[in-house]
């Protein structure tokens, strides 16, 4: 294991925390720049052998902001520094001990200037030669004036023994006046040095900032992340130690830190004295005999109480005045995508032209939580729609929502879904495994195309241990260009099989996500516009929305004919141009030149002169409507008027 990671210093190469503010004047005042004797180095009588220097290295790949502060030695020597400089920053990972070599060399030629002296100071941490690598950093930070290399010098303390030593720089207040990441780079030594004082408690506050955010991701995170997971570790609580090890091992992209071997580690069947040596191999700094760790295993993370879902007062759509479009009466509309706006890859036919013919600011909420609201406007743009990424309401937004508000902070989530839904988990404070054997506190459960026996198996042996579970939809199907295809809810309906369970959803019809997109968007009389009867007109109803169904994807208007009351529609249409329709044209309700007539679970339609085509659809519906019945209705027509009318509509096979 590598122990820069583990001890909490910067270990970052040539940037050393971000470079000390530059200050030519040394502490005699002395200009560097126009001395006659700094330009000519430290001479050559007595200088011991130097590592050789490859022809490929040029003083001109030298950072040029650096080249400047070596400008103040003669020409021949400023070039030897640089080319030494540059093996040093090549080598720092792959061979610290040359490395070292080659940042003596340079010191040696040019030690009156800080930038040097601060590239020694790094070698020799990164090569753990403690107490020479104190030296130079404080001698660095004497010559520059900044206070960037507090977090290295505090840790060189630990690594000599001094623990106390490191909490006093930690604690000044030059470290205390550290901001961002060099803040963060001294918090995680502090946590450390209180890690080898045995003060476990204290390591572990001392990291409880706003940093521990585990939707954060980087090698800073990472090891951020790593740190307190190493603190919780130590002081015996290994199951919230397995959380942020993993979401150390998700943020760690550039594989800075081990936290994926100690995850292996800690979930092997080991002995705790096994386990107790691998803890104290984990925090021990150099030269110090590390702090034995409790080997116990928390409970899992307690549910949180549920909080009651807060559904936003909408204001009821004025009465349209006459010849006043559908969309006039609404300040937002919150759109399905799959079935209504598009098929697939392809446009539904004249969606773009529709929703373009209005001024009302458009919102897509989807129960489709396979892609992540930047993958969704970008199709969106492709197609021709105007759409942003913060206009896009997703399930796996809502599911993570509702997972964030009944788990702790950092609880682990076994995610069955895309890595959309994963970012989602993440960006709500919560971890991601993809285990049942890492005991997740919940499971949420999104579409994927890849999703399969194994990954369901897990949900399911983790639901039957006691995990919470979230569905972020249960649609039976999906529309696609190809037609309908299985949807999660069918998906979802194999783990509830499985396990007897349900789970609590999120998408539409369920009010979750309706909320969301709602709050969103800031709209007070919003109209829903879907093709789903039982998502997304079910969902508009959940929260007193009025909703317009178009007929261009799942359900038909044999659907709306039967549908039950909790899934009626407001306004219906053949697609989207429907919004720009005059109100009352779409809105169910009797209609002039149209008789329907009901007997026993008959509907009998009669035309009479002067009937629209058109409107037979909205009579139908109205007069089934109307009836208190469950009944599944049939529809027939009394002539040859009605009867090609009711075809056209769809409610004669």
């Amino acid at each position: 294991m590598n122990d820069r990671n583990n001890r909490g210093g910067n270990g970052r190469g040539n940037s050393g925390g971000g470079r000390p503010t530059d200050r030519r004047d040394g502490p005699s005042g002395r200009n560097f720049r126009n001395d006659s004797d700094a330009r000519r180095g430290t001479g050559s009588a007595n200088r011991p052998p130097e590592p050789p220097l490859p022809d490929d290295v040029v003083p001109q790949d030298l950072d040029t902001e650096v080249r400047r502060d070596l400008l103040s030695l003669d020409r021949t020597n400023a070039d030897t520094v640089s080319r030494h400089l540059i093996m040093t920053f090549r080598l720092l990972d792959e061979d610290p001990v040359l490395a070292l070599e080659h940042a003596r060399a340079a010191r040696r030629r040019a030690g009156r200037i800080a930038m040097v002296r601060e590239a020694a100071g790094i070698a020799a941490y990164t090569a753990h030669e403690w107490a020479e690598a104190l030296s130079e950093l404080r001698a660095a930070r004497r010559m520059s004036g900044g206070n960037a290399l507090l977090p290295m010098i505090a840790d060189c303390e630990r690594g000599l023994g001094r623990p106390e030593r490191a909490i006093d720089v930690a604690r000044s207040e030059e470290g205390r006046a550290l901001t961002d990441e060099d803040a963060a780079e001294m918090r995680i030594v502090e946590s450390g040095a209180r890690l080898d004082l045995g003060e476990f408690d204290k390591a572990i506050v001392t990291l409880q900032t706003k940093d521990l955010d585990p939707a954060r991701v980087g090698t800073d995170a990472a090891r951020y992340f790593y740190a307190y997971a190493a603190a919780l570790l130590a002081a015996g609580r290994r199951e919230d130690a397995i959380t942020w090890f993993m979401n150390a091992a998700s943020a760690d992209d550039d594989d800075v830190t081990d936290a994926e071997d100690r995850l292996m580690e800690l979930a092997a069947p080991e002995s705790a004295a096994d386990e107790s040596d691998a803890e104290s191999a984990l925090l021990a700094p150099v030269h110090a005999e590390a702090p034995k760790a409790v080997s116990e295993v928390s409970a899992p993370p307690a549910l949180k109480e549920v909080p009651e879902q807060v559904v936003p007062q909408l204001v009821p759509a004025a009465p349209a005045e006459p010849g006043a479009r559908l969309r006039d009466g609404y300040d937002v509309l919150l759109l399905d995508l799959d079935g209504t706006v598009y098929a697939g890859k392809s446009e539904i036919p004249g969606a773009k032209d529709a929703l373009d013919a209005g001024e009302q600011r458009n919102y897509y909420v989807t129960n489709n939580a396979s892609r992540s609201p930047v993958d969704v406007a970008e199709h969106l743009q492709e197609l021709g729609f105007r759409a942003e990424p913060d206009e896009v309401v997703t399930s796996a937004q809502s599911a993570a929502r509702l997972l964030a508000e009944q788990l702790p902070m950092g609880s682990r989530v076994l995610v069955v879904g895309t890595d959309a839904l994963v970012h989602e988990v993440r960006s709500a404070g919560l971890g991601v495994t993809r285990s049942a054997d890492d005991r997740p506190a919940a499971v949420v459960q999104g579409h994927s195309p890849d999703t399969g026996w194994a990954i369901l198996s897990e949900a399911v042996l983790a639901i039957r241990a006691g995990a919470l579970w979230v569905a972020c939809n249960v649609d039976a199907t999906l529309p696609t260009d190809r037609g309908l295809q299985m949807g999660n809810g069918s998906m979802v309906a194999a783990v509830a099989n499985a396990t007897g369970a349900q789970p609590q959803v999120a998408g539409k019809p369920a009010s979750p996500l309706m909320v969301d997109a709602v709050n969103r968007s800031g709209s007070k009389t919003p109209l829903v516009v879907g093709d789903r009867l039982d998502t997304d007109i079910e969902g508009a109803n959940a929260i007193e929305a009025d909703s317009l169904l178009v007929l261009t994807g799942v359900s038909t208007a044999a659907d709306a004919l039967n549908a039950p009351e909790a899934q009626r529609p407001t306004f219906i249409a053949a697609d989207l141009q429907g919004l720009n329709a005059a109100a009352d044209d779409v809105i169910v309700g009797p209609r002039p030149g149209w008789h329907v007539s009901v007997l026993d679970h008959t509907l009998t339609v009669v035309a009479q002169d002067g009937a629209d085509p058109a409107a037979v659809l909205y009579a139908v519906l109205h007069e089934a409507w109307s009836r208190e019945t469950s009944t599944k209705w049939i529809v027939e027509a009394a002539e040859e008027v009605a009867q090609s009318a009711l075809m056209s509509a769809g409610l004669l096979a």
